[in-house]
């Protein structure tokens, strides 16, 4: 597999302080990659900078061997990178399905097989496809979004996230404040949409979750990358296990 996403010598700076001090990473196509730390490691910094959301100071970000650094945030996301941002930021007022197709804005109409598939059908088909992962969304599509349980809000965000049928889905702590039961519910459905052809890289803080599902991750600590390998290597470092997992 070929890697889809390169970072390179990555810097970004806070003002005064250096959030993230020139890092390296690879995302390979049809992986799911992650990005593990404590609070302030520069996790966020680091996915939102790919997506565009924050700038960099120096280094690339290279999506396909093209540096796409500091583009702005809906350049990037009509390359084919979605973010399903830290929070849900799920839109008030709206129902359920109304949030998703909030998501599907930019789809174009799409050749397959000489075939024109139109934008009114390909939104059809991934709205299909996102209540298949998620059954619950499609039980309260006509729900106002804001009164779902936090489960279920998160299950919307990646939803509304993939309603742009991205190459690559970013997602940001997707089991913050979650039940455990829900984050393992979540998790499988991850695997899942990795399993159907999409690349994937997470930042988490939930870290045994993720590696179980990581096909490769890095570790950072206060902007630097400490440690890196595959999900089992990882979950095999009897430091990291300490340090971070706890058991």
């Amino acid at each position: 597999m070929s890697n889809i996403i390169e970072v390179r010598n990555l810097v970004v700076d806070y003002g005064y302080i250096r959030a993230i001090k020139g890092i390296n990473m690879n995302v390979q196509e049809g992986s799911i990659v992650a990005i593990l730390g404590a609070n302030g490691a520069g996790k966020t910094t680091t996915i939102r900078t790919i997506s565009g959301v924050v700038k960099a100071s120096a280094g690339e970000v290279l999506y396909k061997g093209e540096n796409i650094v500091n583009r702005h945030p809906y350049k990037i996301a009509g390359l084919g990178l979605y973010q399903s941002p830290e929070g849900r930021m799920i839109l008030n007022g709206l129902t359920v399905e109304e949030n998703l197709l909030v998501g599907a804005y930019s789809l174009k109409p799409e050749v397959r097989d000489g075939k024109t598939i139109s934008v009114k059908d390909l939104r059809k088909e991934l709205l299909d496809k996102v209540y298949n992962y998620f059954p619950i969304l499609k039980e309260r599509h006509r729900q106002e979004a804001m009164t779902l349980s936090g489960g279920e809000q998160q299950m919307l965000a990646i939803g509304r996230a993939l309603m742009g049928n991205p190459t690559v889905l970013l997602l940001d702590e997707p089991s913050l404040g979650l039940a455990p039961l829900i984050v393992q519910e979540i998790f499988k459905i991850i695997a899942e949409i990795k399993r159907d052809g999409k690349t994937i890289l997470i930042v988490e803080q939930n870290a045994l979750q993720t590696l179980k599902i990581a096909d490769y991750a890095y570790v950072l600590e206060v902007g630097k990358i400490s440690k890196q390998g595959t999900g089992e290597q990882l979950l095999n470092d009897k430091e990291l296990v300490n340090a971070y997992l706890g058991i």
